[in-house]
């Protein structure tokens, strides 16, 4: 295993600085307009390299460790929304919002009648019953987890940063569980697939992953949180909690959007990681930020809804109440003058 993880790690580097030349070599490019992040047009779709990695590890894994075949459907399934996410990525005006919500659900619909039962949704009162209801809660779930994942990939390394850190995370709760060493394996995978591709996008960001990359990876973080519930060792609000920063800023901003009358789904540049950047001047000093939070803040207390499940509702409100009041001082800060775009994004 260990073999196999180092090779994929190696295949995502080598695979993302092919592309890249691919990119240059074909043109593909993200083009800044006055709701970009960056300045400078940057290679694009570049997440093509550990989603190609990433699946071909999962084989691997199928091959060599007790991988059930449901459990190899989930994770594939990601390549419909890395298949879409391209398509969005090459046409000058993207697919329809609608488009993309039903691939989304129907990959999410897939993940869920994998799934060996539906997660469940355990409060200090009880849980949800019965299993077709909490489905039809978790379904939209997850169609917005994969959204938002895209919504905070707007800045260098931001997006590849958290999905290391949440698989990290998995592979840390997983450990030691029983019947969860190949979650372990399939979390430390993707941890490592994606770092293959971090260095290309760190800032100033040579690459970026692009539709194809943030979908795949909203899902496949999702799916890995959902194969890692089957085993016991963590819950519906560990990942709640493990995702916080993404989870609070877009969904504050979201509503702040529709309040004040704006197309959700366009692009934009409002978002409290985004304010942060312009007002920093640096793309590095969110992520640190960003990376500081995650592990001081929000891991511990993720690791906490593991072993209080009831109270998890309440776990989670304690760490994501303080992210809000945080992103609206962020969004509220008196704007100055270094508020620009940096070079990439």
């Amino acid at each position: 295993m260990i073999f196999l993880l180092l090779l994929a790690f190696m295949a995502a580097f080598l695979l993302t600085g092919f592309w890249l030349s691919l990119a240059q070599r074909r043109n593909w490019f993200d083009r800044p307009n006055h709701r970009s992040s960056h300045i400078l047009p940057t290679p694009k779709s570049g997440g093509a390299g550990f989603v190609a990695a990433y699946t071909a590890f999962t084989l691997a894994v199928y091959a060599t460790q007790p991988l059930a075949p449901s459990q190899l459907l989930v994770i594939t399934a990601g390549l419909l929304l890395a298949v879409m996410g391209f398509v969005d990525d090459l046409r000058p005006n993207g697919l329809g919002i609608w488009q993309r919500i039903a691939v989304q659900a129907v990959a999410s619909a897939v993940a869920l009648a994998l799934f060996e039962q539906v997660p469940p949704l355990t409060f200090p009162w009880g849980s949800i019953e019965p299993a077709a209801v909490r489905a039809l809660l978790l379904l939209p779930a997850l169609v917005w987890l994969i959204n938002l994942y895209n919504f905070m990939d707007g800045i260098d390394g931001l997006a590849a940063t958290e999905a290391i850190y949440c698989c990290l995370a998995l592979a840390l709760f997983t450990s030691g569980h029983d019947n969860a060493g190949v979650v372990t394996a399939l979390s430390l995978g993707l941890a490592l697939t994606v770092s293959g591709f971090l260095y290309f996008n760190l800032s100033p960001a040579r690459l970026f992953m692009g539709d194809l990359g943030s979908n795949y990876l909203g899902y496949i973080i999702a799916a890995l949180g959902g194969l890692a519930i089957q085993t016991g060792s963590v819950n519906v609000w560990t990942l709640l909690v493990l995702l916080g920063v993404f989870i609070v800023d877009t969904t504050a901003t979201l509503v702040a959007r529709m309040r004040a009358g704006a197309v959700w789904y366009h692009a934009h540049r409002s978002h409290a990681y985004q304010q942060a950047a312009r007002r920093w001047n640096s793309h590095g000093k969110v992520v640190l930020a960003v990376a500081l939070i995650n592990v001081c803040w929000l891991l511990p207390l993720a690791w906490l809804t593991t072993v209080q499940e009831g109270w998890g509702i309440l776990i989670a409100l304690v760490a994501l109440i303080p992210l809000h009041i945080l992103g609206r001082l962020v969004r509220h800060a008196p704007q100055s003058h270094t508020d620009a775009p940096q070079a990439s994004a």
